[in-house]
């Protein structure tokens, strides 16, 4: 059986060599020549794979092994010796592979923790970006990045530190977007009631200026369905609807009965619409 084992594991043939090792131990638990032979293959194995989840395979099978044969062995001062000097090497060979284990964890932490603290200072940039921006294009730009950064985070691996600097940030972008969104929409009413007073205003002067044309009522719709009742009410100001209804009221005072009826009747349907 060992010439076997022998010629599998000088050939590289891992997998053979060890169904040909396991089977002769278990075959005679209690002989130190085979278990010396299948526990040193088992050891050599736990020192030198590249894949430390091999080598931490290998290194329980030479421990399951090792018990086993202390269970079995017929025990004598030489014996015990021996049994002793197999447990500190499997010793060694678990502290090896633990201490790079836990190195190799510590460099991922560390790089962890480094792109963790780069995409706060990102965050932080992207905060004062926020502050700054006047335009709705750059506001939902800069959303978007703050999204993107946000997704790149591990918070599972948060230092405390790093914890406490996210949350206060997580806090100031919240209030901060809050305030910027009612700032660029008072700046799109602005806007808005702008092109309405506008708008209002050459309806104003349009009528004026021909008001016999207007008499008909298919030139009135042109007129008011485009200018006059072209906007949404509830997001004029009150200055704005206030040289709204003069408008309206100079128009409406100026037609006769079924005039006013027809620019009533387009009032309630241009408003349907807006809605």
């Amino acid at each position: 059986m060992l010439a076997l084992f022998n010629s599998y594991k000088d050939a590289g043939r891992i997998s053979e060599a060890l169904m040909v090792g396991r089977n002769a131990f278990n075959r005679n638990p209690d002989s130190s020549e085979i278990f010396d032979a299948y526990f040193a293959y088992l050891c050599t194995l736990a020192e030198t794979l590249p894949s430390f989840a091999d080598r931490s395979h290998f290194a329980e099978q030479a421990g399951v092994a090792l018990a086993f044969y202390t269970e079995n062995a017929i025990l004598t001062e030489t014996v015990v010796s021996d049994i002793a000097a197999y447990q500190s090497r499997l010793d060694t060979i678990c502290a090896e592979i633990s201490n790079v284990q836990q190195a190799k964890a510590d460099r991922e932490n560390e790089e962890i923790e480094r792109h963790n603290s780069e995409c706060l200072k990102k965050l932080y940039a992207l905060k004062d970006k926020l502050q700054a921006v006047s335009a709705q294009a750059d506001f939902d730009a800069i959303l978007a990045q703050i999204g993107q950064v946000d997704a790149e985070i591990d918070k599972d691996s948060f230092t405390r530190e790093q914890s406490d600097a996210y949350d206060a940030l997580t806090k100031d972008h919240t209030e901060l977007i809050s305030s910027k969104m009612r700032e660029l929409e008072y700046k799109k009413n602005v806007a808005y009631n702008k092109q309405a007073a506008e708008s209002f205003a050459k309806a104003f002067s349009q009528f004026r200026n021909n008001e016999g044309k207007y008499k008909n009522q298919t030139q009135l719709f042109s007129l008011v369905s485009t200018t006059l009742f072209s906007y949404d009410a509830s997001r004029l100001f009150n200055e704005t609807l206030i040289y709204y209804n003069h408008v309206y009221s100079y128009i409406f005072s100026k037609l006769d009965d079924d005039g006013k009826l027809a620019l009533t009747r387009f009032s309630i349907e241009c408003e349907r619409k807006l809605r």
